[in-house]
């Protein structure tokens, strides 16, 4: 029985625990005979399953594979794909991979059977994983799935805090700064200590699909498998830039776009307003200023002069007013944020569970593969000099008419 099989029957256990007393609390009375017999026997048993995880998780980590395996060919996906639509048990190394990530999988008792979890790490940290376990035939390369998501990912790129390997709710705090003042000789000391705070970050779960042509997994290669590894980074991307990007509220299970609550300008964004914008920020201390927009928006600062008359544009070079620009059409049409990134933190939780789903597109002689991960992000407000928070963004919404080339601005 693998850790993941124990870890769900102890669940099961506990669940049934939590009925008994549950019930008898609604009823405001003791357990009787039979329910303490039962709760009794559950507690037994999952205890006796904690000490059997417990010692097999050391088991697999002390256990050494024999020479034979190390020198085993490399994890593929086009071999766990075929395995999980063939209904066939997974073989090593992916049902190597598949146990180990297991192991730390964040909703194990959610797990569709017919699904691999890939493990959600950077290759350096996997393979110390993989390696602990006595699996070192096991190449890392095609795994690593947050590298390059966080390659690809404009506000990691624009210097945002990026968390992996997550495994539960989490709370960062932050200290609203220490303030000092000048004092008589004989005056007392103002009190000036700042105040701790923090920010709660809880998972939500991303769903996306990657459709895979039969044909294409005929095929056994290497450049493959690093297609079916940049679609499933990009199913990721698209789905986490488009609502961090956009314009929606929150909901139950989506956190609000940063540009939610945006309304559009009714005027042309000149260079005077560019300065505004750095002025506010850079007023309450955030000065690593970077902006991110979207394509649309760029494109018309890029048609505005910053000077009437003058062939000098708003944006140019990938920058606005000397600052780095980035770019994409996952921000809400004419958005356009200037802030301090390393304030934005992305959380990520488990790995990556892979669904095969050989049914929606069998007339297409295709497969798809619905991705599921865990993310959630949320902005780490500064503070002020008294220690009112405030927000490390400014954020527009471009007026959506196309603006002229002689529209003016300020210096």
């Amino acid at each position: 029985m693998t850790v993941l099989e124990l870890k769900e029957k102890r669940m099961a256990a506990e669940k049934r625990m939590e009925a008994i007393l549950t019930k008898a609390q609604n009823e405001k009375r003791s357990l009787v005979e039979d329910e303490e017999k039962e709760f009794q026997e559950k507690k037994a048993e999952a205890r006796s399953l904690t000490d059997k995880i417990d010692a097999l998780t050391q088991w697999l980590a002390e256990q050494k594979v024999p020479e034979t395996r190390k020198q085993g060919r490399k994890f593929s996906f086009v071999k766990a794909i075929k395995a999980m639509s063939e209904k066939r048990s997974l073989e090593d190394p992916e049902a190597i991979v598949n146990e180990v990530a297991s192991q730390n999988a964040f909703q194990p008792e959610s797990r569709a059977a017919n699904s691999i979890l890939i493990p959600m790490e950077r290759r350096a940290t996997l393979q110390a994983t993989l390696a602990a376990a006595g699996k070192e035939d096991v190449a890392t390369d095609l795994l690593d799935l947050v590298t390059p998501l966080e390659n690809n990912l404009i506000a990691a790129q624009a210097g945002c805090t990026f968390l992996t390997g997550l495994t539960g709710n989490i709370e960062i705090p932050f200290y609203t700064g220490t303030t000092t003042a000048w004092a008589g000789e004989l005056s007392d000391a103002k009190d000036g200590s700042g105040q701790f705070k923090k920010k709660s970050l809880a998972p939500l779960r991303i769903s996306g699909y990657v459709d895979i042509s039969k044909q294409l997994l005929i095929q056994a290669n290497d450049s493959v498998d690093a297609y079916i590894q940049s679609s499933l980074v990009s199913s990721i991307q698209q789905t986490l830039e488009s609502t961090m990007f956009g314009s929606a509220a929150a909901s139950d299970n989506t956190p609000a776009g940063l540009l939610n609550g945006v309304t559009a300008e009714t005027a042309d964004l000149n260079y005077g307003s560019i300065v505004d914008m750095e002025t506010s920020l850079q007023k309450n201390n955030f000065t690593n200023l970077t902006f991110v927009g979207a394509y649309d928006a760029l494109g018309k600062l890029k048609q505005t002069e910053k000077v009437s008359g003058y062939p000098v544009y708003l944006y140019e070079n990938g920058q606005i007013d000397g600052r780095q620009v980035y770019g994409s059409n996952n921000v809400a049409s004419m958005g356009l944020i200037l802030g301090d990134f390393s304030e934005l933190t992305i959380g990520q939780w488990g790995g990556i569970e892979l669904l095969l789903d050989p049914y929606t597109q069998a007339t297409k002689a295709t497969v798809r593969l619905v991705v599921n991960a865990y993310f959630n992000y949320f902005v780490r407000r500064g503070y002020d000099k008294s220690g009112k928070d405030v927000v490390p963004f400014v954020k527009k919404v471009l007026k959506s008419a196309t603006a002229s080339s002689g529209s003016t601005g300020k210096q």
